[in-house]
């Protein structure tokens, strides 16, 4: 593989766009495109521990499958299309690396796929060796979304008067990691300390039976939990460039609920559109005058349900941050432009960096 130095990022992001709504959909990512060979993605590392298979990792795409499979196993090393490894399971330095290192051959990219944010996960390889990024930000080379909006092509009736006789509660909020870089609880207390009903669920407050945790999101207990409340408390555990997980989206979708964030920002790179879909707390001047706001949603049927108008014309398609599999795949297929456009990137850890993170937006409230 060329080692060509990447082009730096703009840390504010004026030259980095999100792509465009047809790239953005992820139900698009994972269709087969028109395979001319077959695929092998060596994975060099697990996934927190866990082995990496194509079973788990092409589930969303299984037409995919027809022609692109993953291996851990090491006598495949050499006829791989690409080399990829989880950042937060990589160790250096090995035996096993060394070969990885010292055996690369032109063509085959070096992926680095990570689901977590700079302040939780530093990126680790070191120069040169990384070819491709695969993670949620919409500048990596292989993007990996969380979930993403999209418009529908045709309009449909909602049935907001369901909506407003479902919600019976205020807030709620599941969480696992209760002190954050952005002090996220501090601010929840606060609102709870002003008179603002939020249910706490997880470590950070009471358990809820078999909803405990990032590990059961995707139990149907917390679908239940969560939909006769009106707000989602969906503050990410770190403000870093689009770093916007299932929380944020699985709210907005079948859960029903409004979503608390702390910054508009990272959500309007990503092409969540109209902004009535949610609630940011950088809108206001103050505490005071975003208490005053929440207040009111909360009370007058009306101003809550503006904020579900938007589904008569957008809908959420949810990733699970393993679609870039899908797309990885048929990316993998282009062989000859993969070898006539090498790249590497020189200080990947600085593209991953603390750096491309906010995490004080919530003292300003405080």
């Amino acid at each position: 593989m060329g080692h060509k130095e990447e082009e730096p990022i703009s840390l504010n992001s004026k030259d980095v766009k999100p792509k465009s709504d047809s790239e953005k959909a992820v139900v698009d990512s994972e269709k087969a495109v028109h395979a001319t060979k077959n695929v092998v993605i060596y994975a060099a590392t697990n996934f927190f521990g866990h082995p990496i298979t194509t079973e788990r990792f092409l589930a969303t795409c299984p037409d995919v499958q027809n022609y692109c499979r993953i291996t851990q196993h090491e006598s495949e090393f050499d006829n791989a299309d690409a080399v990829l490894f989880h950042n937060a399971d990589y160790r250096g330095p090995s035996e096993k690396l060394k070969k990885i290192k010292s055996q690369r051959k032109p063509g085959v990219p070096y992926v680095l796929w990570s689901l977590e944010s700079p302040s939780n996960d530093n990126f680790r390889p070191e120069s040169h060796m990384i070819n491709w990024t695969m993670t949620y930000r919409t500048d990596a080379d292989v993007w990996a979304p969380y979930g993403t909006m999209v418009k529908r092509k045709t309009p449909v009736e909602i049935d907001l008067n369901a909506i407003w006789e479902s919600k019976k509660k205020s807030a709620t909020w599941l969480a696992s990691n209760c002190f954050t870089p952005n002090r996220r609880f501090d601010l929840i207390k606060k609102m709870v300390d002003k008179g603002f009903e939020i249910e706490i669920w997880g470590n950070c407050g009471k358990q809820a039976p078999q909803c405990s945790g990032v590990d059961n999101q995707e139990s149907p207990c917390v679908l239940e939990l969560i939909k006769p409340y009106k707000f989602y408390i969906s503050m990410e555990n770190s403000n870093c460039k689009d770093y916007v997980t299932e929380k944020f989206w699985k709210a907005l979708n079948d859960r029903m609920v409004v979503p608390i964030v702390l910054s508009r920002q990272y959500y309007k790179n990503l092409n969540v559109v109209p902004d009535s879909a949610y609630i940011a707390v950088d809108d206001f001047a103050t505490f005071d005058e975003f208490m005053t706001h929440i207040k009111k949603v909360n009370s007058d049927k009306d101003t809550y349900l503006s904020y579900h108008t938007w589904r008569k014309d957008y809908q959420i398609i949810i990733g699970s941050g393993f679609s870039g599999w899908c797309t990885l795949c048929n990316k993998l297929q282009d062989k000859e432009y993969i070898l006539k456009h090498p790249k590497s990137y020189k200080d990947v850890a600085w593209w991953h960096s603390y750096e491309m993170c906010n995490n004080q937006i919530a003292s300003k409230y405080l």
